[in-house]
């Protein structure tokens, strides 16, 4: 995210996480995490005219309930932020936001947050009656570890004081969660094509007249092309690929149900995984010693899994090259388990002293076929902090 409130974003993420460990109740919670979280959307939380702690959020004078901080605009509330202490499960805490927000009629829009998780809900359908389903969601441990989705930045930043509008909020949410049911069917679509998608697609090639039994080895492959094309979208973005994809789109045995359709269906890679792809061509590239593995280097490909990158040379299961799990804030940032060798890399920075020979090792075996040495030493991981 280059876009200046997304850097802005993000250090502000890496601060606050580092903080949390510290918040151990719901008041310091308030006050390090949450109240810090509104003045950075450029609301004054030292002026009670415009941020509101304990704000009444009455039925009636029988039942009487506060919210933990309003928002207020011309002196009544626009939007109402209930907070539980940090690593609190929020979602036994959303009826409670909900009661608050039917109570006020001017509360346009509901937080509900952690002080790391923030959860924003309007009342797209129906006024002051609050959605099932937060339109936004905002994880300050994922924007820390690199993963910024555009949508939450672009989302986050429309609820900035100045361009928040509450009387819009409720359409704006109403886009937001239908395109979240646009994303889900389309990742239901890529895991496993319907049949009358599939048909769809195969009569827009002018394949007609397909019977129910050989429809399945079609579902696989618009799945296949389904995932290839976001691949190839990715990596155009990073200049890592021709700008069409290539003709033989889908191997021999594609087939066979994709491994990524069996385990998790469509996960786009974070910034740090197409980091760690980028090097990787890069790397090989320079160590080519041939034209053969130069032009080897140019058709690495991957699949992504949840929690795992797999990168590999022609097939998965045979060119396989390393898993890549990426760290956390505690440990090394990234962490390489390389094919037929039990000895995983763990590392702060990127660095070809580090990688190159366990990369180029098993690079050199799926393309050529050398037989790579097998250390005798049990399986083992490599730490490096800090390299030179």
């Amino acid at each position: 995210m280059s876009d200046e409130f997304g850097d802005k974003l993000i250090a502000f993420a890496k601060r606050y996480v580092g903080i949390a460990e510290r918040c151990n109740n719901e008041e310091s919670t308030k006050m390090f995490l949450v109240l810090p979280f509104i003045s950075f959307l450029g609301f004054d939380v030292q002026n009670p005219f415009e941020v509101c702690p304990e704000h009444a959020a009455d039925f009636s004078d029988k039942y009487k309930n506060r919210v933990d901080f309003a928002i207020l605009q011309n002196d009544l509330p626009i939007v109402a932020i209930e907070c539980k202490c940090c690593g609190a499960a929020l979602k036994d805490e959303r009826g409670q936001l909900r009661s608050y927000f039917n109570a006020a009629p001017t509360v346009k829009m509901g937080l509900l947050t952690d002080g790391v998780v923030f959860e924003f809900y309007a009342d797209s359908d129906e006024p002051n009656m609050m959605d099932e389903k937060a339109f936004l969601t905002v994880n300050l441990r994922d924007i820390a570890n690199g993963r910024l989705d555009e949508s939450v930045a672009d989302g986050l930043k429309s609820l900035q004081k100045g361009q928040f509008n509450p009387e819009n909020i409720g359409a704006e949410a109403k886009r937001k969660l239908v395109f979240q049911k646009f994303l889900q069917e389309i990742t239901l679509l890529a895991e496993r094509p319907s049949e009358s998608f599939t048909r769809m697609l195969l009569k827009a090639v002018n394949i007609q007249h397909v019977r129910d039994k050989s429809l399945p080895e079609y579902q696989d492959l618009v799945g296949t092309a389904f995932r290839e094309f976001v691949n190839v979208k990715i990596l155009q973005r990073l200049e890592l690929t021709k700008a069409t994809p290539p003709a033989a789109l889908v191997p021999a045995e594609a087939t066979a149900a994709p491994e990524s359709a069996k385990e998790s269906g469509v996960v786009l890679p974070s910034d740090t995984e197409l980091e760690v792809l980028a090097f990787v061509k890069r790397r090989l590239s320079y160590l080519a010693e041939d034209e053969l593995l130069f032009d080897a280097a140019q058709k690495i490909e991957f699949s992504n899994y949840k929690g795992k990158l797999v990168v590999f040379f022609g097939r998965e299961r045979r060119g396989r090259l390393f898993d890549f799990f990426e760290g956390g804030a505690r440990g090394p940032k990234y962490c390489f388990v390389f094919a037929d060798n039990p000895e995983s890399v763990a590392t702060d920075k990127l660095a070809g002293s580090i990688l190159d020979g366990p990369l180029l090792q098993v690079f050199k075996k799926r393309v050529i076929g050398e037989a790579a040495p097998q250390p005798d030493a049990p399986t083992s991981t490599v730490i490096v902090m800090n390299p030179r």
